[in-house]
């Protein structure tokens, strides 16, 4: 399956280019995030997603220049404004570069991962599988770790994609490479396949 065939939309409404052909770039204090201590939801920072159907296994090389907390490159899986998931490369509040993955259903569920071994740089992974969904990271694009796996209900009318956010920060440009859609069933989400 080809990138640029696959028909890319801006949820946010800006134009869109096929991801993979130059940086995506995220403007200060913009975020994808239902706090479930209260408050509106945000949904300010540049998504663009594409719809893909059946089953099937979407990764990427994820590189940006993380410099304050939250700083974030993320690949997506959107429902709705309050219903959709990220798995992100993030700069933490210890300013450590971590996996970080959020599931919203309503409200967000927020989970810190793993550090990567290199700063600023992995490979992220989301897989379908029916109405389920697993989030992996890479060091090497070859042998995959488990960071979630969870449903936000029937996957009818999801659609995947790449985002960019800087919550704390003045923006962020980051680098998408390496992008893959296998349209394949995931055998096993727990063995590293």
């Amino acid at each position: 399956m080809s990138i640029e065939s696959i028909g890319w939309q801006d949820v946010n409404g800006g134009g869109v280019e096929a991801p993979g052909s130059g940086p995506l770039s995220a403007s200060a204090r913009t975020d994808w995030f239902v706090d479930p201590a209260g408050g509106d939801p945000v949904g300010s920072a540049p998504l663009t997603v594409a719809r893909l159907d059946g089953d099937f296994q979407f990764s990427a090389l994820v590189e940006a220049p993380l410099a304050v907390m939250y700083d974030a490159v993320a690949l997506f899986v959107h429902g709705d404004p309050v219903t959709w998931a990220k798995l992100a490369l993030e700069r933490s509040p210890g300013g450590a570069d971590m996996i970080v993955t959020v599931v919203t259903r309503g409200v967000s569920d927020d989970a810190n991962g793993v550090t990567v071994a290199q700063a600023g740089r992995s490979w992220l992974r989301i897989s379908r599988m029916g109405a389920v969904y697993a989030f992996h990271h890479s060091a090497d694009g070859v042998r995959w770790s488990l960071d979630r796996l969870f449903t936000l209900g029937p996957a009818a009318g999801h659609r995947v994609g790449f985002s960019v956010q800087s919550p704390t920060g003045e923006g962020l440009s980051a680098r998408v490479s390496d992008i893959r859609i296998m349209p394949t069933t995931l055998a096993d989400a727990r063995d590293g396949s």
